[in-house]
């Protein structure tokens, strides 16, 4: 999902790309807790019939299916922010709050599309640029877990937004 705002009174764009959320944790709480009846009334009748282990497995096989569901729903919680200002872009990616920053002067980032490398694969969309402090270029892939038709339509909101930056008058 791509969201964006541009104010041209502070010359400035937010870019927000989510994944898409199917299910939310309350839909995936309903399947486990479906699941564990199921899977538990029939441990629990073959432990009547003295197959005990077979009620270890079941827990053991609930508690790992909660833990994938659990990473599973953490990742589409994941967001990158894309913040464009006259002179700077600030890209934040994180869950709850920004766990990673990349900080770089607008005028030396480019963003780059590339081909997917193998059938199967889709493009990917890359900013780079020149970091002054260690004299050499820097690679970022943005929106990594946006599908080919959400990556078009964030390519022609990337263009879109610069030339409207670009159009706008300089500030003293």
């Amino acid at each position: 999902m791509i969201r964006s705002t541009f104010d041209a009174e502070n010359a400035s764009a937010i870019i927000v790309l989510q994944p898409n959320r199917s299910w939310t944790w309350r839909a995936n709480l309903y399947l486990i807790g479906s699941l564990m009846l199921v899977s538990l009334s029939v441990g629990l009748v073959l432990l009547y019939l003295g197959y005990w282990l077979i009620l270890l497995f079941t827990t053991l096989e609930i508690g790992f299916l909660t833990a994938c569901l659990h990473y599973c729903v953490s990742r589409t919680h994941r967001q990158e922010v894309l913040r464009f200002s006259s002179d700077r872009l600030v890209i934040e990616t994180g869950s709850r709050q920004p766990r990673e920053e990349v900080n770089v002067p607008r005028f030396f980032a480019r963003f780059f599309v590339k081909p997917a490398r193998r059938r199967g694969q889709s493009k990917s969309v890359a900013l780079r640029c020149h970091d002054q402090d260690k004299n050499r270029q820097q690679e970022f892939e943005v929106g990594s877990f946006l599908g080919d038709a959400e990556k078009d339509q964030l390519v022609r909101l990337l263009q879109r937004t610069i030339q409207r930056l670009d159009a706008l008058p300089a500030t003293s």
